[in-house]
């Protein structure tokens, strides 16, 4: 029964989309009212960090920008979405307490609005990856497996963001924990260095870092290549592993959201 009602949840919370939607873009374009740059100010510190490491890892390693660019724009571009369970998620019941409080909304409704608002962010920075590698001279075609990859890569992030948030909701520490956490994993994911230069013992950070199979799910695509074979396997595992948590936790824990915000 538990199982039953937690895919009632979800399915009430997909029929929401119009609100959730509409929610987030709200939220989202609030933050900029009445500025002069508005919604450029999003996409800031993603250029100004791409750049940066861009310039400085690129003549570290001796490649050009138009080289180098691509590779790390597109990893800071797939790891700010990916990463939503450890920098966002833990927020994701405990920041609409009130809410949860005072209206009936399925709880995966919180879920999908929380997803769309940096889904929003995401596709607003992919416009201004395109419009960069254009002026640099580094433009390739997105390759069309992309369409494939990005729906594995949000439902996969959509269970580990509901399971975040249950955890966070119950243990209040995890609010603080997981943002370290994702700070960490940048350093220790392939976003600003190869994969293929840690060899040996070190190659564990790689074949056994979930985050980078989602994170190539999103770049290799962008920069018009299919995923490596490793990467495919890890995403499957997020993936598989991430629905039998989230139908054992949501089943078990949804009825006690309320009471743990």
């Amino acid at each position: 029964m538990n199982i039953q009602k937690a895919f009632r949840d979800l399915i009430a919370g997909i029929k929401l989309y119009n609100v959730w939607l509409y929610q987030a873009w709200h939220e989202l374009s609030a933050k900029f009212k009445r500025t002069f740059l508005g919604s450029l100010w999003i996409a800031g510190q993603f250029v100004a960090s791409s750049l940066a490491l861009s310039i400085v890892f690129g003549g570290i390693m001796g490649q050009s920008l138009q080289d180098v660019l691509p590779y790390i724009m597109g990893g800071i571009l797939a790891y700010n979405l990916v990463t939503l369970p450890l920098n966002g998620g833990a927020e994701v019941f405990v920041g609409a307490a009130g809410i949860i409080r005072n209206h009936a909304h399925p709880y995966t409704y919180y879920v999908f609005e929380n997803i769309a608002k940096n889904f929003m962010e995401f596709a607003h920075n992919t416009v201004v990856y395109l419009i960069l590698l254009v002026i640099v001279g580094a433009i390739t075609m997105p390759h069309w497996i992309i369409i494939l990859t990005l729906p594995l890569v949000l439902i996969t992030v959509f269970c580990w963001v509901t399971i975040t948030g249950l955890a966070a909701a119950r243990f209040r520490d995890l609010r603080y924990l997981a943002p370290f956490l994702g700070s960490l994993l940048f350093f220790m994911t392939p976003i600003f260095w190869n994969a293929d230069h840690m060899t040996g013992p070190r190659a564990v950070i790689v074949h056994y870092n979930p985050v980078y199979g989602l994170v190539e799910f999103i770049r290799s695509p962008l920069m018009g290549k299919i995923p490596p074979q490793l990467c495919w396997n890890q995403v499957f595992i997020m993936l598989f592993v991430g629905i039998i948590i989230w139908i054992l936790s949501f089943s078990a824990f949804r009825r006690r959201i309320a009471f743990w915000v």
